[in-house]
């Protein structure tokens, strides 16, 4: 099973969308195959351990307990269904954050590198 970021990479790269579009707009724009509540549990059941873990995570840099977290992603789920689609798109969320947080980073590491080798414009 891939992971989100692989998943997120897949839909990139057959220009099914942006991933910088997910991470500034969110998933409740619309996110091909991330649409319909069939879609988001089934994405849940797959990915289930790794959305946990992401949540976990964004709880502690948050300084709060898990069950805070989760009332602040989903504050009124009406079933299991409208739960997992909260969380799938909350971890969806966070992975394209990280990602594109991760190239800008790159990109700037490598800018630096030419202003002091003196080859930028």
């Amino acid at each position: 099973m891939p992971s989100i970021n692989s998943c997120l990479a897949e839909y990139e790269k057959q220009e099914l969308g942006l991933i910088a579009d997910i991470a500034k707009h969110g998933c409740a724009g619309g996110v091909p195959g991330l649409t319909y509540y069939s879609e988001t549990a089934s994405f849940y059941d797959e990915h289930e351990d790794e959305i946990w873990t992401i949540l976990t995570d964004a709880a502690d840099a948050a300084g709060i307990k898990n069950g805070l977290m989760l009332y602040n992603i989903c504050k009124d789920p009406h079933s299991l269904t409208t739960l997992k689609n909260d969380l799938v798109w909350f971890a969806v969320e966070v992975a394209a954050q990280e990602l594109v947080n991760n190239l800008e980073e790159e990109n700037r590491a490598q800018f630096d590198q030419q202003v002091k080798a003196g080859t930028s414009c």
